[in-house]
């Protein structure tokens, strides 16, 4: 069978860090010739491996343990033909009389990550959000609200610089200085203009394969083992050997994007101790531990061991590929080790020393 022909370029624009979107040729080159059906993407961050799956016309199942990800995957996975009219656009971005604002951001996060119009913006948009009229059927409209949301965080990561929470950064943008790097006519864009523009982007990319797809919001650990999954997609977080596993935490990356999802429980799980105010992990990660995370991928392995394993990696990292290579051979009678590929990416200093790879275990 001919290989199904992709446009690469005509896919959803992120601001992720460890977005596989510019490795996608990389991957389908070598993931197109293994015979499946079904597939779950464990870590679907950015749902852009998601989304190559979906085109190769699989059943795709998405996954990711950070809700404000799980939007992204519903918008573009899950959902199949569900787009934002221009009515819709338009109620997120209005002040309406009948809602009551809150001014949480306002109170909270002033002077660390936006300016006080801008918290004043996010404050309205997540009312607007909650109070997304009942004139939809209620999928429908939970379509439309995971989209609304995706655009949301797109938007909000074009003006921060980095596109990160690691650090308050807000001095960045305003400083009148000589800058060597960033986009200061990107951060200083409206919430208004990237909100329409990021809504109007996802709903071209909305399509059908024909196929039933889900978006799941689950910690890896509660994945269960499903007769219906062909193929398992893993790209875990990446730990660099000289660390331990902070420089992977997407929690307190993208904390300010996952407190925003549930803004009544958002002021509950702050740690108020923190220069950025991040969010307390209710959810133990031992994927970010070097100490934890190799038993992680044992436990996923023999959960999974009856269908193909992918695992997408960076070298060098904990775990070596020569022990996760030994590991999947516990539970698979051959393993393809793919040669890596060299892989910058932006503000990293150690480009040109990192490489990507696959390990593809399968059965026969």
């Amino acid at each position: 069978m001919m290989p199904i022909q992709i446009d690469f370029n005509n896919f959803p624009t992120t601001r992720y860090q460890g977005s596989k979107r510019k490795l996608l040729p990389w991957l389908y080159k070598h993931i197109s010739p293994l015979k499946f059906k079904s597939v779950l993407d464990v870590f679907g961050g950015t749902a852009s491996v998601s989304y190559l799956f979906k085109k190769m016309g699989k059943q795709v199942t998405y996954n990711d343990y950070l809700k404000f990800n799980y939007y992204t995957g519903k918008s573009l996975i899950e959902n199949n033909k569900v787009v934002l009219a221009t009515q819709d656009i338009e109620f997120f971005l209005t002040k309406h009389k009948k809602i009551k604002y809150i001014t949480f951001v306002q109170n909270t996060f002033k002077n660390i990550y936006y300016t006080d119009v801008e918290n004043e913006w996010i404050d309205r948009f997540l009312c607007n959000w909650d109070n997304f009229p009942n004139i939809y059927p209620e999928k429908i409209r939970q379509y439309k609200k995971a989209l609304a949301f995706s655009a949301f965080c797109q938007s909000a990561l074009k003006k921060r610089p980095f596109n990160l929470f690691h650090r308050a950064n807000l001095y960045l943008r305003l400083k009148n200085v000589k800058r060597s790097f960033g986009n200061k006519t990107s951060w200083e864009g409206s919430f208004d203009m990237y909100f329409r523009h990021f809504c109007n982007e996802l709903n071209t990319h909305i399509f059908s394969n024909g196929e039933k797809h889900q978006a799941l919001n689950l910690n890896v650990s509660k994945l269960s083992n499903r007769k219906e999954f062909d193929l398992i997609y893993v790209d875990p977080p990446y730990i660099r050997k000289e660390t331990s596993g902070s420089d992977v935490d997407y929690l307190k990356f993208y904390h300010f994007l996952e407190g925003a999802c549930e803004k009544e429980d958002w002021g509950n799980r702050i740690d108020y101790s923190s220069k950025n105010l991040c969010l307390v992990d209710v959810k133990p990660n031992e994927w970010i531990s070097p100490k934890l995370n190799i038993s992680a991928f044992e436990r996923l392995f023999d959960v999974f061991k009856t269908a193909t394993l992918v695992v997408s990696y960076k070298e060098p990292g904990i775990p070596s590929r020569e022990k996760l290579t030994k590991l999947l051979k516990k539970f698979k009678r051959r393993v393809i080790s793919v040669p890596g590929k060299k892989y910058d990416y932006a503000l990293n200093r150690n480009n040109g020393f990192h490489k990507e790879y696959l390990l593809i275990g399968i059965n026969k």
